[in-house]
């Protein structure tokens, strides 16, 4: 959020002040900080992000405009050392106190990744971090970073790098007719960003939602309005004030109407973009006494206004670190942690954003700048400290391979009579809470990974043991298939198969359409018939598939976003049946269930010597799981020959502990550990032995 304050806190207007932009800016951090504290009726509330880079590409546009006029030229080291005199020492204070929350209030796993993400930060790249992993399906282990808000922060501050560069360019190239060419080329640089826009939210949501080519059209709408706000302000002042109350309207109609399910940025993204352009445009010149600006530019606004940029930085980590160490908020506890930060917010502006964006030291642009630097490493280094503090925190030994029997134990008679979620605490443990997250099957991190990821639209299979093998098996499905890999593998090779794997992050193996994180996945929906036709092709022996799904949209609707369940069992049964046709055993592997404690090495981690607070009971109801949904399948489906492996991870019935034979049983969320499913490989080959009739399992 580009000069997201003003003077309106604590001094008199400056020329050229705008109170009605104040306003504006206090529509849009109240509607993020209602949206993030989970007020129901604001389910649009991040709208208020993209007020802000419209409001933030008209001002600093206006600024550097202003300068040419003046001037001829503009100063990019001038401007720069403005915006880091401006922005960079309240951010710097937050950055540090986040990585306090992080060491402080977040699970040990958490330091690693956000430490990096500090660092990030402190960069101005944290958007495009935050977006490779939003892509990343195995990421599930991450929780809300504490400075997951800065990603727009990144946006603005890429924005201040290249805007000025481009500025500066056009007017050196076109002396004589600069507004034009600045205005030509503002505009084809926004129409461009848009139309990438659109394509790519669809393509790539995830990331879409955090890079900054998505996200410079906005900012440029607002700097085509203030190039062409001189000869708009000669509209009739009637016409402008309509203007700026539709455009108000809009905004307050895109917080309270849009949602999750919205493609964001997207077509809807023109809402508040243009409804902020208009509002702008209306406090114009002389607005008219009935115009919106008379609203927006009430003392109580304007001191909201003028305090966002506080605000923005600092509810967040209050937020998180409320979260942390209390669990899920309720609204009412979100709306008065959010309503508590305001403090630290007023706090860090009166005392040091005003006192350092004043101070005579800091007025030239050298000092300026160094002082920037000094911030952006000060950040720097407390998330790197962060990131050093994960290596120091190992509370349990790394067990051997001998020591690590795993899912081996449940059927050894020296532990019959064992209640492995009882068990306090172990001597040794493999892999190390620490490393949890990374012990994954070699089709994700050995040297040819084939396991597609959830956005990737290139499709690919792999094949392992002897390519002439008179027997295949395939292994379909998500990466909860692919969490099988190692002991499928094993068993296969032992018996001399051969094994195709066909998988794909978080698409189902079903003729369906799922909604992904509340928007659609056109990559899965083209990966679904593909690995359908694959298997049809191979015309495998034996199909061994999960499905992890329960819910899916309603067939041939393509406007619907009320994703229901009767689609996804008729999805699986369409399936299933054809691959009964191509003469395969299918054999559904039932989904895993879900832990009740969530983040299992989390826990682990912080309660090395009480993991009974780690065991629970399994987590109730089908939407946890797509187990349920596989038995309704296989009940219309005879042939479908299910393997339940539940009891090797929750043995005895409900309770699921975290550790059986010395080894974590889950990696993240309801996936297990590699080291845990090889484990477990006697117990799959005895099902699958029973499944295929014998054929396949029998070692």
């Amino acid at each position: 959020m580009t000069a997201a304050t003003g003077d309106a806190v604590t001094h008199a207007p400056r020329a050229g002040f705008r109170p009605d932009i104040e306003g504006l800016r206090a529509v849009a951090v109240l509607s993020v900080l209602i949206y993030h504290a989970g007020l129901a009726w604001v389910p649009g509330g991040y709208v208020g992000v993209d007020v802000f880079f419209v409001i933030s590409g008209f001002l600093i546009t206006s600024l550097m405009v202003r300068e040419v006029e003046r001037t001829g030229r503009l100063s990019l080291v001038g401007f720069w050392a403005r915006r880091a005199r401006r922005l960079l020492p309240a951010s710097t204070l937050v950055l540090v106190f986040s990585a306090v929350v992080a060491l402080v209030c977040l699970p040990v796993n958490t330091r690693k990744e956000f430490g990096g993400d500090i660092v990030a930060a402190a960069g101005y790249v944290v958007n495009w971090r935050l977006g490779l992993r939003a892509v990343d399906y195995l990421a599930e282990n991450v929780g809300a970073s504490p400075v997951q808000h800065y990603w727009s922060l990144a946006v603005e501050e890429q924005f201040y790098v290249v805007w000025p560069l481009l500025i500066a360019a056009l007017v050196a190239l076109f002396r004589a007719r600069w507004r034009a060419a600045l205005l030509v080329g503002i505009a084809v640089v926004t129409v461009a960003s848009f139309v990438f826009t659109l394509s790519y939210a669809v393509e790539q949501p995830g990331l879409a939602f955090f890079v900054s080519t998505t996200r410079v059209w906005e900012l440029g709408v607002g700097a085509l309005l203030a190039l062409a706000l001189p000869t708009l302000v000669l509209l009739p002042s009637a016409a402008r004030g309509v203007l700026g109350w539709l455009g108000l309207a809009t905004v307050v109609f895109a917080a309270l109407t849009l949602d999750e399910t919205t493609s964001w940025p997207g077509v809807a993204t023109l809402l508040p973009v243009l409804g902020t352009a208009a509002a702008i445009l209306a406090g114009g010149g002389v607005a008219a006494s009935w115009g919106v600006g008379r609203l927006l530019g009430v003392r109580p606004a304007v001191w909201v206004g003028g305090l966002s940029y506080s605000l923005y930085l600092w509810h967040w980590p209050f937020l998180v670190a409320a979260e942390g160490l209390w669990g899920e908020l309720r609204v009412r506890d979100g709306l008065l942690v959010v309503a508590a930060s305001a403090v630290p917010a007023w706090l860090s502006y009166r005392y040091v954003e005003d006192p350092l964006r004043r101070a005579p030291r800091l007025a030239l642009p050298r000092p300026a700048l160094v002082a920037g630097a000094g911030s952006m490493a000060v950040s720097a280094v407390a998330g790197l400290a962060l990131v050093a503090s994960f290596g120091l925190v190992d509370t349990v030994e790394q067990a051997t391979p001998d020591e690590a029997i795993g899912a081996a134990a449940l059927s050894d008679p020296r532990y019959a009579d064992t209640d492995w979620a009882a068990i306090r605490s172990v001597d040794r443990l493999r892999p190390s809470p620490l490393d949890a997250y990374r012990d994954l099957p070699e089709i994700y991190r050995g040297s040819t990974p084939c396991v597609v990821g959830r956005y990737v639209e290139g499709f690919e299979t792999c094949e392992f043991g002897d390519p002439d093998a008179e027997r295949t098996i395939a292994l379909v499905g998500d990466s909860k298939a692919a969490q099988w890999f190692a002991p499928v593998r094993e068993i296969a090779e032992g018996e001399g198969w051969r094994l195709v794997v066909v998988s794909k992050n978080g698409c189902a193996f079903a003729d369906v359409t799922r909604l992904a994180e509340g928007q659609r996945n056109p990559s899965c929906d083209a990966w679904s018939p593909w690995a359908m036709e694959t298997v049809e092709e191979l015309a495998p022996d034996v199909v061994l598939t999960v499905s992890t799904f329960r819910d899916a949209l309603p067939p041939d609707d393509t406007s619907s976003t009320d994703q229901q369940h009767a689609p996804m069992v008729d999805g699986l049964v369409t399936y299933w049946e054809r691959v009964l046709a191509t003469g395969a055993t299918l054999v559904p592997l039932l989904d895993t269930p879900a832990p009740l404690n969530g983040t299992i090495p989390d826990c682990v981690q912080d309660h090395p010597d009480d993991l009974t607070q780690c065991a629970g009971p399994r987590k109730k109801g089908v939407r946890i799981s797509g187990a349920p949904t596989q038995r309704e399948a296989a009940a219309r489906v005879p042939d479908a020959r299910i393997v339940d492996m539940t009891p090797i991870l929750c043995p005895g019935g409900e309770r699921c502990p975290a550790v059986i034979g010395n080894v974590l049983v889950y990696r993240g969320g309801d996936h297990i550990t590699d080291t845990y499913a090889e484990t477990a490989r006697a117990a799959l080959a005895r099902r699958l032995a029973k499944a295929t009739d014998g054929r396949l399992g029998r070692g």
